[in-house]
C-alpha cells in the first residue's frame, strides 16, 4: 500500500513537470508472457451521476463536457491548464461513475484515473476514488479505494493519476466512482492488462449498505434530543434598525409558541434554537473562512458578549420560555440551545493570547506549517468552549438547556489546512468530552458532506440551496432528500424573506415541505430551519393572510400534519 501511494506521488510530481505517458505506456511483456496494454484505450464508457442533472449546475459544467463521448479513453492527456480540450469538467452533484465496456473479458492489472488540481479555480483531487470489476455489469467485484496522495492544499495547477493495482482479474466491466465537490477535472481513465484468461476468475462480492444510512431521528441522542430547530442570527451590521440582526424575549415568542394571529399562544413551537453569527463584521473582518479579514479572539469574545446578553439572545429566549411554559402549563416542551463554533482561520497570525503564557496563538499555516497551526487552531477551539461553559455556568439559565455545538464552517476546508479533518475529530472529542453532541450543516454536496460521521459530528443536515437558484428544478430537492437518507444526514428547510411577498419564492418553500412529506422527513427526520433573520416572526405578526399562511403551514409541518396543497 505504501508503495502504491509513493508511486503515485511520483506520477503527480511527474505529470506536473509536462512529462506525460504515452497513450497506450504499459510495462513490456517478458518471454512467454502476454502484452501489457491500454485495455481501455478506444472503449465506450457511461458517465453517469447518482442523482438527476441539475438544471442549475449542469449548464455550467457544459462547457467543459464530454465534446465527443469518447475523451476519457481516448489516450490524449491533458497538460495543466484546466481549458485544455483533453479534459471532461464535472460540477457538484454529489459523484459521478464512469463505467468502461472492454468489449470482451480480459485480464484486468491496474486501473489508473488521471485529474488536475488547481485550487485557487475550485478544482480539487477527489479525497478517494473507489473501483469495481465485472464480468456481466451487473455482479460487481469491489476493489477498495485510492486516496489522494498530495497535500489538498497544494496550490497546483497539478495533475495525479490514482492508480488501483495488483488487480489481476478476469474483468469485461470497469468502473470508478469519484467524488465531485466542486469541480472535478479528468483527462484520462487507463485500464492495463492482458486480453488473455491469465488472471484470477472474478467472484462478485458487492459493497454493503452504508452503516449510517436513515435520517437523524426527531428527539434523538444523536440530535441532543432536538426535534426541529430554526437558525437564530445575532450581529452587528450598518443598516437601519442597527438591532435587527437580534431577537428580545417578544421576538422569541412565535418562535418558542405557535401562536394565533392575535398573538396568543396556542401551542408550541421550536424545540431546537441555534445561534448563528452575522458573517461579515463592523470592522471588515469575516467569522467565513476567506471573506474580508481573519477574527481574533476579540471577534469570539464579542460573539459570546452578545448571545449572553440578558434582555437579547440567550437571556430573552430564556424569558420567552418561562413566559410559554407559564401559558402553556402541563405541556412537556424543552428548549434546547445549539451554539456556534467560528471558524479559527488558518490566515490568521495574531489570533491573540488564549492559555495566559504571553503569547499570541499564530493560526497561519504559511508561517508556522500545518502541525503548528493545527495545534494553535485547537487550543483556540477548546479556549472557546471552555469560555461558552463557564458563562452558562454563570447565567444558570432555568429554562434552557446546551445540548450541542455547531461547525459554523459550512464545508471541510481541506483547501486551507491538509489537518482539517484533524481539526474537526480533535473538536469533536472536546465537545464530546463536556456531554454535548457536536452538529454540522453543510451547503449543496459541499466538500466532506459524505465524511461527517468520519469527522466526529452526530448530527449533519445538508442544505439543497434551493431556495437561492432560481433555476433549479424540484428535483434539486429530490436529490438531496435521497443523498441525505443514503448518507444518514437530514435536510435542512430554507426560507428568504422574498417568502411573502414572491409568489415563485413562497412556492419554492413550500417545495421542501410538500417534499418533506413524500420521502418522509417531515415524520421522521431532525430538521432545522434556515430564515432570513425573522422571516418567520414578521409572517407571524402579518395581516396578509397569504404571509400568515407561511407561518401556519410551518407550524403544521413541525406537527406533522401538513399536506401539500394542489
Amino acid at each position: 500500500m505504501k508503495k502504491n501511494k509513493w508511486m503515485a506521488g511520483l506520477i503527480a510530481v511527474t505529470l506536473a513537470g509536462g512529462i506525460l505517458p504515452a497513450a497506450n505506456a504499459a510495462p513490456e511483456a517478458g518471454q512467454g508472457q502476454s502484452v501489457q496494454e491500454n485495455l481501455a484505450l478506444g472503449k465506450p464508457y457511461q458517465l453517469t451521476s447518482p442523482y438527476p442533472r441539475d438544471l442549475h449546475f449542469s449548464k455550467t459544467e457544459d462547457v467543459h463536457g464530454d465534446d465527443t463521448g469518447a475523451q476519457l479513453t481516448d489516450g490524449v492527456f491533458g497538460g495543466t491548464v484546466f481549458s485544455d480540450k483533453a479534459y471532461v469538467g464535472r460540477l457538484w452533484q454529489g459523484s459521478r461513475e464512469v463505467t468502461i465496456d472492454l468489449g470482451e473479458t480480459a485480464s484486468v492489472n491496474e486501473i489508473r484515473v488521471s485529474v488536475l488540481q488547481d485550487n485557487p479555480v475550485g478544482i480539487f483531487f477527489p479525497d478517494e476514488n473507489s473501483y469495481s470489476i465485472s464480468v456481466n455489469g451487473t455482479a460487481w467485484k469491489e476493489l477498495g479505494t485510492v486516496k489522494n496522495s498530495l497535500p489538498s492544499t497544494e496550490k497546483g495547477p497539478v495533475k495525479q493519476i490514482y492508480e488501483r493495482s495488483s488487480v489481476d482479474t478476469q474483468a469485461r466491466y470497469v468502473k470508478v466512482n469519484l467524488p465531485v465537490e466542486s469541480w472535478l477535472f479528468i483527462d484520462e481513465i487507463e485500464v492495463i492488462g492482458t486480453k488473455d484468461a491469465s488472471g484470477k476468475q472474478l467472484i462478485p462480492a458487492p459493497r454493503g449498505p452504508k452503516p449510517e444510512s436513515g435520517y437523524p431521528l426527531q428527539g434523538s441522542a444523536q440530535a441532543g434530543g432536538i426535534k426541529h430547530e430554526v437558525l437564530i442570527f445575532t450581529g452587528e451590521w450598518q443598516y437601519q434598525p442597527a438591532d435587527w440582526i437580534s431577537f428580545t424575549k417578544d421576538d422569541f415568542k412565535p418562535y418558542v409558541s405557535y401562536v394565533d394571529t392575535d398573538m396568543k399562544r396556542k401551542d408550541f413551537m421550536f424545540d431546537g434554537f441555534l445561534f448563528m453569527p452575522y458573517a461579515p463584521l463592523p470592522d471588515g473582518a469575516n467569522y467565513g473562512p476567506t471573506a474580508g479579514k481573519p477574527t481574533n479572539k476579540g471577534h469570539f469574545e464579542k460573539l459570546l458578549d452578545r448571545l449572553f446578553r440578558d434582555d437579547y439572545e440567550l437571556g430573552a429566549l430564556n424569558e420567552a420560555v418561562k413566559e410559554a411554559k407559564a401559558d402553556l402549563p402541563d405541556r412537556n416542551y424543552e428548549a434546547k440551545v445549539v451554539i456556534p463554533i467560528p471558524y479559527p482561520r488558518v490566515d490568521q497570525s495574531d489570533f491573540g493570547d488564549v492559555d495566559g503564557d504571553g503569547v499570541s496563538e499564530n493560526l497561519k499555516v504559511a508561517e508556522v506549517g500545518e502541525a503548528e497551526a493545527y495545534k494553535n487552531r485547537l487550543k483556540v477551539v477548546k479556549w472557546y468552549i471552555d469560555e461558552v461553559y463557564k458563562r452558562w455556568n454563570a447565567k444558570g439559565f432555568s429554562d434552557l438547556q446546551l445540548v450541542s455545538f455547531y461547525w459554523y464552517n459550512e464545508f471541510v476546508a481541506r483547501q486551507l489546512s491538509d489537518m482539517e479533518d484533524e481539526l474537526l475529530q480533535a473538536t469533536s472529542e472536546y465537545v464530546h468530552s463536556k456531554g454535548a453532541k457536536f452538529q454540522w450543516i453543510p451547503y449543496y454536496f459541499a466538500r466532506g458532506w459524505e465524511d461527517w460521521k468520519k469527522n466526529g459530528f452526530d448530527a449533519a443536515l445538508m442544505q439543497p440551496n434551493y431556495m437561492f437558484h432560481s433555476n433549479a428544478g424540484t428535483d434539486r430537492v429530490d436529490s438531496i432528500a435521497k443523498a441525505a437518507l443514503e448518507n444518514g444526514m437530514g435536510v435542512e428547510i430554507e426560507m428568504s424573506d422574498a417568502v411573502l411577498t414572491d409568489e415563485a419564492m413562497r412556492n419554492r418553500y413550500y417545495t421542501y415541505l410538500d417534499k418533506g412529506k413524500e420521502y418522509h422527513y417531515m415524520q421522521q427526520s431532525f430538521s432545522a430551519f434556515y430564515q432570513q433573520v425573522k422571516t418567520l416572526w414578521r409572517a407571524a405578526r402579518s395581516e396578509n393572510p397569504v404571509q400568515r399562511e407561511v407561518y401556519d403551514r410551518t407550524y403544521e409541518y413541525i406537527k406533522g400534519t401538513y399536506k401539500p396543497r394542489q
